[in-house]
């Protein structure tokens, strides 16, 4: 295949773009063209899909055999990250049900979201991922990486401020007392990192927990909520929901155990932030199909 270059008429990513030009070709294709080096963008190899580009840009394609290869050959593609969003300040991933965000403090976990988030940028860029916030290990869904310390800290700043929207959604045993609702209560830690609602503020260690929640469907007595944190508490939503007589489906811990699709029914739907930049960023991840099934079926 000879070189193809081509001046962009109107803004778009640098995926679609390339796919414009290549329409027969699947996204993985497609991907594997930007992460070869096969892609430039204004004559310099590009290696992030997200690229935005404007319209007046000149996008290339140039002959596999002149492709630079991807620097970390070894890396495990079942350990690639499901990329939601990516530019050169965030990364964006639908993380999976079971892995940790992070290692512990003993270190011994090797493979974590944030050890395939680093593996995946250092790959393509040779650049450095920074952890933003933490999901559960049984909680599925989108988890926030930044790519600098600047942008790591306008990020964590707007969890601090609590101005970032954080929605869940949750498969819960039981119906919530009104269709919406807050929930406001007190989350104790122990040394021991187990945690418990307490009855107030002065119990030791003590932190706020702040749940809006919003019943989407009831299904055969189980419900379908969308939940909005304000707090980042461990376990908050599992603790508050539990506490309301309606725990989350296959929560083994506060709930009432293994549900048919022996995993916990907690998603982390959407995230609502400014981003680095300034500009306003929706990212969601869809509800994984089971929990249709689990609401249903139990």
């Amino acid at each position: 295949m000879a070189r193809i270059d081509q001046i962009v008429s109107e803004d778009d990513n640098l995926l679609s773009i390339i796919g414009k030009i290549h329409p027969e070709a699947s996204k993985n294709s497609l991907r594997k063209m930007i992460d070869s080096g096969r892609v430039l963008l204004n004559d310099e190899i590009c290696r992030i899909a997200k690229t935005q580009v404007t319209s007046g840009q000149k996008v290339s394609i140039i002959p596999k055999k002149e492709g630079d290869p991807p620097r970390q050959l070894r890396r495990e593609l079942a350990h690639d990250p499901d990329v939601i969003y990516e530019d050169n300040r965030i990364l964006v991933v639908n993380k999976p049900m079971g892995l940790l965000s992070v290692s512990t403090e003993s270190g011994n976990e090797k493979d974590t979201m944030h050890s395939r988030a680093f593996d995946w940028v250092k790959g393509r860029e040779r650049g450095r991922i920074f952890i933003v916030h933490r999901l559960d290990r049984e909680t599925s869904g989108c988890m926030l990486f930044a790519k600098d310390p600047i942008s790591k800290e306008k990020l964590q700043t707007q969890f601090f401020d609590r101005s970032i929207e954080r929605i869940y959604h949750a498969i819960l045993e039981g119906e919530l007392p009104d269709d919406t609702g807050v929930s406001q209560d007190w989350i104790q830690e122990s040394k021991d990192l187990r945690v418990r609602i307490v009855s107030n503020s002065n119990a030791k260690g003590a932190r706020e927990a702040i749940t809006h929640w919003k019943v989407e469907k009831v299904v055969n007595g189980r419900s379908l909520a969308a939940l909005s944190i304000k707090t980042g508490r461990r376990a908050q939503i599992r603790l508050q929901m539990s506490a309301l007589g309606a725990p989350v489906s296959g929560d083994t811990m506060h709930g009432n155990g293994r549900n048919s699709a022996g995993r916990l029914c907690l998603h982390a739907s959407s995230l609502r932030f400014i981003h680095p930049s300034g500009e306003e960023m929706f990212v969601e991840s869809p509800l994984p199909s089971i929990f249709r099934r689990v609401l249903k079926n139990g």
